[in-house]
C-alpha cells in the first residue's frame, strides 16, 4: 500500500496526532506528518489488533532533517501496544527520543505477558534497557513503561 499525502499542505494548527500502526505504510505517514505539522505537541502511536494484517517487512525513511515540531514543540509521545521485539519500531522510538528537544513525557505501553512467555519478558527488558540508554535531546524527558 502506498500513501500519497497531499502536496503543499502544512498543518500549522495541528497540535495532537494519533496514528494507528497496524496499517501498511503508517511509517511513511508518520514521517510526512512530522515534516508538515510544525506545532505538533502530542504524538500518539497506537496498534489496534487486526487479525488479517501481518507485517512482513518495512523500511522507515527518517525525515531528511529534524522536523520543526521535534525541535520546538513536541512534549508528549505515547506508543500504545508498542511491539517490544520490532527493530524498526525501536528505530522510530529512538529517533523521536534523540530529536524531540522539548519532550517531557514518553510512554510505552504494552499488553500483559501470559504465563510461559519468559522470552517476551526478556525481550522487553532488553528493549527497555536500550531505550533507557538513548541519549535524549530533552534533559527533562520522563520515560514511562506500563502494561495495559
Amino acid at each position: 500500500m502506498t500513501i500519497y499525502p497531499p502536496t503543499g499542505c502544512i498543518f500549522y494548527q495541528l497540535v495532537y496526532l494519533q496514528i494507528y500502526t497496524h496499517e501498511p505504510g503508517w511509517y511513511d505517514l508518520l514521517t510526512w506528518m512530522l515534516e508538515h505539522s510544525p506545532k505538533l505537541q502530542v504524538l500518539k502511536l497506537k496498534y489496534r489488533i487486526k487479525p488479517d494484517y501481518h507485517v512482513l517487512g518495512w523500511e522507515w525513511n527518517k525525515p531528511k532533517s529534524v522536523p520543526e515540531c521535534l525541535l520546538s514543540h513536541l512534549e508528549t509521545f505515547v506508543w500504545r501496544r508498542y511491539d517490544w521485539k520490532g527493530e524498526k519500531e525501536e528505530e522510530v522510538a529512538t529517533y523521536l527520543l534523540k530529536n524531540a528537544r522539548g519532550l517531557k513525557n514518553a510512554t510505552f505501553s504494552t499488553g500483559p505477558i501470559e504465563p510461559g512467555q519468559l522470552d517476551k519478558l526478556k525481550q522487553r527488558r532488553r528493549t527497555r534497557k536500550k531505550l533507557d540508554g538513548v541519549l535524549k535531546a530533552s534533559n527533562t524527558c520522563h520515560l514511562v513503561y506500563k502494561f495495559e
